[in-house]
């Protein structure tokens, strides 16, 4: 009789850990499948995140100089789902947009949803001839500038999203707006500090308009491209020093180390001569200082100017550079327009230009798509 209890009582035992070790093994399972339906679907960018999930995507947008600040979108994959909290809710219904920056127009324009946008600003900057054309015919409403756009028209135009390139901490008519159930989404490519980063910011563009498979299948192309480049040139034996920036006032500007321009030298094959500074903004030095460290400089990009005499005109000492003398000076400002709006989202096209002017030898380009040596 003790035996049976004892048996009776340890197969009773073993049917509840049985039990305990399945629902913990399920609890896992589910835990493992959240994680994987949670698809990332940014890799280099710092201040973009989109993720993908079962019930919507999740867009966070973190502010690059304000710690803690974030942005917080959620689009909703079917009607009856509920928004999380702190996050404003995105409809993808016919979406329109007021862009603020060019980017985000040639941004609009790779995934072919120009026609979504319904007001943009500067068009003196503006690359894209349909835009321009829009803008004349008025068609798509340009507001000048966009520190100070008019908040009837704002309004008037009753877009799904401002889109602004975040130079302020917020967008200046942000809380009137909100009121009115108007979105304003700031966008920060121009703050990562990798190209592919900033060219990762298309995905955002992508959710908003629900053409995300397209942008996928772009960066794929772009990255696939930047790195077979970039691994072109890892095994060269040498890598030509490179200046880069111009004096404007007391000083002149340059890309600091840890920048974009700096992971572009880099990538391309190029001993920049500020690669070990610090920050990834601008750094200000005095003329003096360029003229000794850039000594051994091979090449100078971005004067600012696109003639030697332009040059001279404006900074006479900059003759006394190597790069000056023997013509080795390259910049985008034959056509910025081009170059500020295309580049971002590909900066293959840029990797290709500079590894033409640093290795010529290594090179199938013939031209260039946004550089050109100085007239």
């Amino acid at each position: 009789m003790t035996i049976y209890f004892l048996d009776k009582v340890t197969r009773m035992n073993n049917v509840f850990y049985f039990f305990l070790i399945l629902f913990i093994a399920t609890a896992c399972s589910e835990k493992e499948n959240v994680a994987l339906s949670a698809k990332k679907t940014t890799n280099y960018a710092r201040f973009l995140s989109i993720r993908d999930e079962k019930n919507g995507i999740y867009i966070d947008i973190k502010h690059p100089d304000r710690k803690n600040k974030e942005y917080k979108f959620f689009i909703k994959k079917t009607s009856s789902g509920s928004i999380p909290k702190e996050y404003i809710e995105i409809k993808r219904t016919d979406p329109s947009f007021i862009v603020f920056s060019t980017t985000h127009i040639a941004m609009l324009g790779q995934l072919n949803q120009l026609h979504t946008i319904k007001g943009t600003c500067a068009r003196n900057l503006i690359y894209n001839t349909e835009i321009r054309r829009k803008i004349e015919a008025n068609k798509i409403f340009d507001f000048g500038n966009e520190s100070t756009p008019s908040l009837e028209k704002l309004i008037s135009l009753k877009p799904t999203a401002i889109i602004y390139s975040g130079f302020s901490a917020e967008f200046s008519k942000n809380k009137e707006l909100q009121k009115l159930g108007i979105i304003t989404i700031p966008n920060f490519d121009w703050k990562e500090s990798h190209p592919l980063g900033k060219a990762e910011w298309l995905m955002l563009f992508g959710y908003l308009t629900g053409k995300e498979e397209a942008a996928k299948k772009h960066l794929e192309i772009v990255q696939e491209e930047y790195n077979r480049l970039k691994k072109s040139v890892q095994g060269l034996l040498k890598f030509p020093v490179v200046l880069s920036g111009s004096k404007m006032g007391d000083f002149w500007y340059a890309p600091a180390g840890e920048s974009y321009m700096a992971q572009l030298f880099k990538d391309a094959g190029a001993n920049y001569i500020y690669k070990n500074t610090k920050g990834t903004g601008s750094l200000a030095y005095s003329q003096e200082k360029i003229l000794v460290d850039a000594k051994k400089a091979d090449f100078w990009i971005n004067p600012g100017s696109p003639s030697y005499e332009l040059v001279k005109m404006s900074n006479p000492k900059a003759s006394f550079l190597v790069p000056f003398r023997e013509k080795k000076v390259f910049c985008y400002t034959k056509d910025s327009n081009k170059y500020w709006e295309l580049s971002a989202i590909h900066p293959e096209w840029f990797m290709a230009d500079l590894i033409a002017i640093f290795h010529p030898s290594t090179s199938k380009k013939s031209n260039l798509y946004f550089y050109h040596s100085l007239d």
